[in-house]
């Protein structure tokens, strides 16, 4: 009879002395093997029995019942050295009174579910779980060592009703970190712990002040640049203010018209239809302060069509002095902005290539879609799935080194190099 159990559990150093059967589960009697040495002093055959104990330990589901194994645990005492000790068992993580494969069973699916679901399919403790998976994560921080990027992106996400820091490498496309916080200290505190940070050249970013005294405190070499894309979304802002206000003129037949047909003032002049193109027209031309505010719009977008940096101040300068009559409320969050941070927005036209935050805005997206998929998933459970648990964009190192090199131990030669670790790679997520 005991063979059959033996052959389910797969734990060939143990004796099975009895099962129990139960609704939810299963339950295993176990010898664990008598120890052959003492464990202090390494003398044999000097050991005798001090006492006994059933200790129970998880182990993995078995046709969907929660596994209990009910390890005999015995004391020994060794007459040459008088010490008394339980023996350490063999497959077991005795810290979390469970088998070694639960255990590593747990590490993978606690990225995959939340501690509850986990929890419930193996009989543990919720907290358990929770400390396994903060172990791994932990461990998996020290392992994966990214790369410092030349050029960091730094954008948020709201996830779980708050938002959350996002840092990326611009050049190589990839994710490097997500913070439970957008607050300056801890953004200044991650910046502080990046490995080689003088390496930062330039820092993309929305108008966010905690975000620029922070890179200003702990990057002083670095350029910020403001991602173009939150400025100009300002002037849509303002383009719908106008649409708005005069949606209340309308009568209510219109006024659905109207709204209906806003993607297309929201647009760019050379993206419209030649069938958008006569709906435009037919309310720009009924309502003229609507075709003056979505020609400033246009200007506005245009200024990033300057080459140079002398260009894109005349053309700022310009479009703000040509503001139509009666906008300028409509257009004053979008000036103050500008006025506020023209240095980090003008310092786009001087970088060697285009810097924006466009990727960083697709991981937004997609980090939303996996919060979707996953409701019940805490902040910490988010960010280390999608940092460990899709692929990584590495590079071989480009320094050679010769094959007849030969590693000498205390000689303080280098090691061969390894891979660079640039992030997670964003189309992968």
């Amino acid at each position: 009879m005991a063979c059959e159990p033996a052959n389910i559990l797969h734990l060939p150093k143990y004796q099975i002395q009895g099962t129990k059967v139960e609704e939810h589960d299963l339950h295993f009697h176990l010898e664990a093997p008598h120890p052959i040495a003492c464990e202090e002093c390494d003398v044999e055959g000097e050991l005798a029995r001090f006492g006994k104990r059933d200790v129970a330990y998880r182990d993995l589901p078995i046709h969907g019942k929660r596994v209990t194994l009910w390890v005999i645990r015995r004391r020994y005492t060794c007459r040459a050295c008088k010490t008394t000790f339980r023996p350490r068992l063999p497959e077991m993580a005795d810290s979390f009174r469970m088998t070694l494969r639960l255990h590593e069973y747990i590490e993978k699916e606690s990225f995959n579910h939340p501690y509850t679901f986990v929890a419930a399919q193996t009989g543990l403790d919720e907290k358990t779980v929770r400390d396994i998976f903060s172990a791994r994560t932990e461990f998996l921080g020290r392992w994966h060592r990214f790369e410092t990027p030349r050029i960091l992106g730094i954008d948020e996400l709201y996830l779980n009703k708050r938002y959350r820091c996002i840092l990326t490498n611009i050049e190589e496309r990839t994710l490097l970190d997500l913070l439970a916080t957008r607050r300056q200290d801890v953004v200044t505190n991650y910046l502080m712990k990046m490995k080689d940070r003088q390496k930062v050249e330039i820092v993309s970013m929305d108008m966010w002040n905690p975000y620029r005294a922070a890179v200003k405190a702990v990057l002083p070499q670095a350029r910020i640049v403001v991602d173009k894309f939150h400025v100009v979304r300002m002037a849509n802002d303002a383009l719908e203010k106008v649409r708005k206000g005069l949606r209340k003129e309308l009568k209510p037949s219109q006024s659905r018209t109207l709204k209906g047909d806003r993607k297309i003032l929201l647009k760019r002049a050379h993206e419209v239809s030649d069938r958008e193109r006569l709906i435009m027209e037919t309310w720009t031309g009924a309502f003229p302060q609507l075709l003056a505010a979505y020609e400033h719009k246009e200007r506005f977008y245009g200024i990033w069509d300057a080459t140079t940096r002398p260009q894109a101040e005349a053309a700022l300068d310009n479009w703000i002095a040509t503001i139509p009559k009666g906008q300028k409320e409509v257009w004053s969050d979008l000036v103050r902005a500008v006025g506020n941070w023209r240095e980090e927005i003008m310092t786009y036209f001087e970088t060697d290539m285009p810097v924006t935050n466009a990727y960083t805005e697709s991981i937004n997206r997609l980090a939303k879609d996996k919060n979707r998929e996953g409701r019940g998933y805490s902040f910490e459970v988010m960010r280390a799935r999608m940092l460990y648990t899709t692929k990584h964009k590495k590079k071989a190192p480009t320094a050679k080194v010769s094959p007849f090199y030969k590693k000498t131990i205390g000689y303080g030669l280098p090691d061969f190099a390894e891979e660079l670790n640039y992030g997670v790679d964003l189309s992968t997520i």
